[in-house]
C-alpha cells in the first residue's frame, strides 16, 4: 500500500500544480488589477500593451484611472521627430478627456541659448484637449529668446483653455521667463478662475525681469486656500511677508523662496517679518533656491538666508562672476557651510551646490557639514575637491545614515538606496 500512494500523490500534485498554473495565467487577473498595474507603467509602455490583445485596447482606451496624470518631456528636437509628434497627438486625441494632471518637462541641451522650445510648446498646446484638467505643470520653458508671435499665441491658448476649464488645483510653471504683459495676462486668468481652489502655485523665475511686484501679492493674498506657494524672494517685501502670514494663519505648509541675483545691494527681508510668518504657520517648511549670479557669496548669502527660517531643503547655484577682473574674489564656502550648519543643522534633509571653485577647495568644510546635519540624506554636490576622497566620505556617512534600524534580531539591513544621493568630483577648471 505504501509503495502504490507515493507515485500516485506525486501525479496528483503535479496535475494539481499545472492546473494552478493555468487559473493563474495573464489572462485570468481581473481587469480591475491589470488596470492598477497600468497605472505604473510609462506612456510608451502602456501604449505597446494596447497591441497585445483587444481586451487590453479596450481597458486602455476607456480607463479613467490609467490616464489621469500624464506626463510629456520636450526636446529642441521634436519638430524633426515625426513620430514623437504622432504619439502627442494620439494621446491627446484618445486619452486627453481622462487627463486631470498635466506636467511637461522641458530638455534643453547643456550651454545652449534655445529659441525652439518656446516653439515646441506652442505646437504642443495646439493639440491639447484636456477638459477636465485641475492641475498643470510646466517646467524650464524659457521663452525669452523666443519671437513675440510665439509667445503671444501661448498666451492666448493658456488664457482661453484656463478660462474655459475646471478651477484649477495646481499652477506651477517655474523657469516660464515671461515677458511681463503675457505672463501677467496668463496669471491674472488662473488667479480670477482659480481664487477659491488654488492650493499650489509655482511661479519661481516665472517672470523674466522685475516688474510691479504689488500687483503680484495682492492677487497671492486672494488666494483662499493657498497652501503651497512657490515665488521669487526679490517679489516679496517685508509688507506682504506680514499679509500672507495674516491671510494664511495655519495654512501654509511649504515656501519655496528662488532668488537670481545676490549682493550687497539685494533688498533684505527683515528678521521680525521672517518670525511672524513662522510663528503664524508653525508647520511650514521651507525651501530655499540660490541660482545664478552671487557676489562675496561668503557675505551675502548668509545675509539672504536668515537663521529663523525653518530650511529644510537648500540649492545653491553660482555662476562664474567677474570674468573681465584679473583677480577674481575668493568664495570663502567653508563661511557659507558654518552658517548652514549652525542655523538649519537639525532640519535640512536636502542640499545641492554647483560652484566653479577652480582650486578653491572647500573638502573639510563640506564634510563636516554633511556629518553635523542628522536628518541630511540627499546631497548633490558638482565641485572641484582636493581629493577624490572626500566624495567618498560623503558618500559613505549618507548611505550609513539611510541605513533601517536594526531589526528585533539585532542585524542590520545592508541594502541601502541611494538612488537620490549624488556626489559630481567633476573638476570645473
Amino acid at each position: 500500500m505504501g509503495s502504490q500512494s507515493g507515485p500516485t500523490s506525486t501525479e496528483e500534485k503535479k496535475g494539481t500544480d499545472l492546473e494552478t498554473w493555468k487559473r493563474a495565467s495573464i489572462a485570468n487577473v481581473p481587469m480591475e488589477i491589470l488596470e492598477h498595474v497600468f497605472t505604473f507603467l510609462p506612456r510608451e509602455d502602456r501604449l505597446r500593451a494596447m497591441s497585445v490583445c483587444t481586451s487590453w485596447q479596450s481597458l486602455l482606451l476607456s480607463s479613467q484611472k490609467v490616464w489621469h496624470n500624464q506626463e510629456f518631456i520636450l526636446k529642441c528636437t521634436l519638430e524633426k521627430n515625426k513620430k514623437k509628434k504622432a504619439e502627442l497627438l494620439y494621446c491627446f486625441q484618445n486619452f486627453g478627456p481622462h487627463c486631470q494632471a498635466l506636467s511637461v518637462k522641458c530638455r534643453h541641451p547643456v550651454q545652449h541659448s534655445c529659441k525652439k522650445m518656446a516653439n515646441q510648446f506652442n505646437l504642443f498646446l495646439k493639440g491639447l484637449r484636456m477638459p477636465e484638467l485641475t492641475s498643470i505643470k510646466v517646467y524650464d520653458v524659457q521663452m525669452e529668446r523666443s519671437s513675440k508671435l510665439v509667445i503671444k499665441n501661448i498666451c492666448t491658448t493658456l488664457t482661453k483653455m484656463f478660462a474655459g476649464q475646471p478651477p484649477l488645483k495646481v499652477f506651477e510653471m517655474p523657469s516660464a521667463h515671461w515677458p511681463v504683459n503675457e505672463g501677467v495676462e496668463v496669471l491674472e486668468t488662473v488667479f480670477q478662475k482659480s481664487r477659491n481652489t488654488l492650493e499650489t502655485l509655482n511661479i519661481a523665475d516665472y517672470f523674466w525681469y522685475f516688474f510691479d511686484h504689488d500687483w503680484l501679492t495682492t492677487e497671492v493674498l486672494t488666494l483662499n486656500r493657498l497652501k503651497k506657494l512657490s515665488i521669487n524672494l526679490l517679489h516679496l517685501t517685508d509688507e506682504s511677508i506680514v499679509s500672507l502670514a495674516r491671510a494664511r494663519r495655519g495654512e501654509l505648509t511649504y515656501l519655496s523662496l528662488f532668488i537670481n541675483y545676490v549682493s550687497e545691494f539685494t533688498p533684505r527681508i527683515r528678521q521680525e517679518s521672517w518670525i511672524y510668518l513662522v510663528e503664524a504657520c508653525p508647520n511650514m517648511e521651507v525651501e530655499f533656491k540660490i541660482a545664478g549670479t552671487v557676489y562675496k557669496p561668503s557675505e551675502n548669502i548668509p545675509a539672504i538666508l536668515d537663521s529663523v527660517l525653518p530650511v529644510c531643503r537648500l540649492k545653491i547655484e553660482i555662476i562664474e562672476i567677474l570674468r573681465f577682473q584679473l583677480q577674481r574674489p575668493g568664495y570663502k564656502m567653508n563661511i557659507v557651510f558654518d552658517h548652514i550648519r549652525e542655523n538649519f543643522g537639525q532640519r535640512i534633509r536636502s542640499f545641492k551646490l554647483s560652484i566653479p571653485n577652480n582650486k578653491e577647495y572647500f573638502d573639510q568644510a563640506l564634510v563636516k557639514l554633511v556629518r553635523s546635519c542628522p536628518r541630511l540624506l540627499h546631497v548633490k554636490v558638482s565641485a572641484s575637491f582636493r581629493s577624490e576622497r572626500t566624495a567618498q566620505k560623503i558618500d559613505k556617512i549618507i548611505a550609513e545614515r539611510r541605513q533601517p534600524p536594526p531589526t528585533s534580531k539585532g542585524r542590520r539591513s545592508k541594502k541601502v538606496c541611494t538612488e537620490s544621493h549624488a556626489v559630481d568630483n567633476a573638476s570645473l577648471a
